[in-house]
């Protein structure tokens, strides 16, 4: 394993933790100095916004600059960003379009970044460690993720969302570090072709997703994936942990806390499993979304709150095995020269897709119940599993990309 990895991998853990502290902070923050719904929702709205928009933009930086130096120049100016949020916080409340200013421009250079540090893994590893990687990237997030809220809820209440938020500045300011630390490596990321006119550049990425038989598959499956997505949402679980189960909140987090404890079963399984998952990736994908499938109807068919808790449990394991699959499948499905540009055009398809997901199951909700919900959630999920089998079939017809070996 290549040793740039190793920053590269302390780099995307500190940044999901720095994620949720930052999101956690800024939301109680305005909700508690506004009192206002609508005021604390225009925080994950700008986001959404933010990052759709730099997803469309990203190609065309990367047309113009050094990999390594962009990567780099996008960690300092969010570092900068949050160090002024920061020092300013407790006066930015009398001023909220300047903190939603701030918001706006931090996810604008976090859609630049993301997509870009994901194209990476597979230039850092190749070949039967690809699946045991992003296993690890996979259960190092998620388990930051778990720790992280349980600790900044607890922080927040007793140090105040000012001097929490200090601590994800100063975590900022140690992936910067990082960022430079893997600058020797990203300076020989070999760059992009450029390409004669702008708009050329904007759509190299949706052709590829497009062309591309088993990148279109894979993206379909993510569409579907990303839809039924929304059924998971808090206001959507809650409903269900009412109306279906007759409980409340209380219960509502023991579902939340059973899977986030299979999600992180699910990472060491799919550490254990790496090689396995590595040959039988579309077996993984297929199997991963068919289970998935039948657990979330049976879910949605459920009205025992005992069995409701075993089946979040064991959602954890099948959807983290998927998702590793998947998202090996794609890496190898795309020259890596393409991956940063395929990443962006797919990361601005999957936000779109889920925003207008969260609108249609929340009125299925109101409609049609809670209990619905989950059964068209597993129908796309099934259709999923569906598409992953004609990848076997498109795979079988083509030959194989830079980087893969078995699927």
């Amino acid at each position: 394993m290549n040793i740039a990895f190793y920053p590269y991998w302390a780099a995307k853990t500190l940044l999901s933790l720095i994620n949720v502290i930052y999101i956690m902070v800024i939301t109680t923050f305005i909700y508690s100095h506004t009192g206002s719904v609508l005021s604390a929702a225009m925080f994950p709205l700008i986001q959404i916004i933010g990052r759709i928009t730099a997803g469309f933009t990203l190609p065309l930086l990367l047309n113009r600059f050094p990999f390594s130096r962009l990567l780099i120049s996008i960690s300092l100016a969010k570092t900068l960003i949050m160090t002024c949020i920061a020092i300013s916080l407790n006066h930015l409340i009398l001023q909220l379009p300047i903190l939603l200013i701030g918001v706006a421009i931090l996810s604008f250079l976090d859609g630049w970044e993301s997509p870009m540090l994901n194209a990476l893994t597979p230039r850092l590893v190749q070949g039967e460690d690809l699946v045991k990687t992003n296993s690890l990237l996979s259960f190092s997030n998620q388990t930051v993720t778990i720790v992280g809220y349980a600790m900044t809820g607890f922080a927040v209440m007793n140090w105040g969302p000012s001097q929490t938020f200090w601590a994800a500045t100063s975590l900022s300011w140690a992936v910067l570090i990082f960022m430079i630390t893997m600058g020797s490596l990203t300076r020989n990321v070999e760059q992009l072709q450029k390409s004669a006119l702008p708009r050329n550049v904007l759509r190299e990425g949706w052709s590829m997703l497009w062309k591309n038989p088993s990148l279109r598959l894979l993206t379909l499956m993510d569409i579907a994936q990303a839809l039924a997505g929304s059924i998971w949402i808090g206001a959507v679980t809650l409903a269900f942990a009412r109306e279906a189960l007759g409980r409340g909140e209380g219960w509502w987090g023991l579902m939340n806390s059973s899977y986030a404890v299979g999600t992180m079963l699910g990472g060491i399984l799919a550490l254990t499993l790496a090689k396995w998952i590595q040959k039988h990736l579309i077996a993984s994908m297929t199997m991963g979304s068919l289970l998935f499938s039948l657990l979330t109807i049976t879910y949605g068919l459920n009205s025992l709150p005992w069995l409701a808790l075993v089946l979040c449990i064991l959602m954890g394991p099948v959807n983290q095995i998927r998702d590793v699959a998947q998202q090996t499948a794609l890496q190898s499905s795309v020259p890596v020269a393409s991956l940063t540009k395929v990443y962006a055009t797919h990361g601005v398809l999957i936000s779109t897709v889920m925003s207008v997901s969260i609108v249609i199951f929340g009125l299925a909700a109101d409609q049609l119940g809670v209990q619905w919900v989950y059964l068209i959630g597993g129908a796309l999920f099934l259709s999923s599993a569906i598409c992953s089998l004609l990848l076997g079939t498109v795979h079988r017809n083509q030959p194989n990309a830079k980087h893969t070996k078995n699927m």
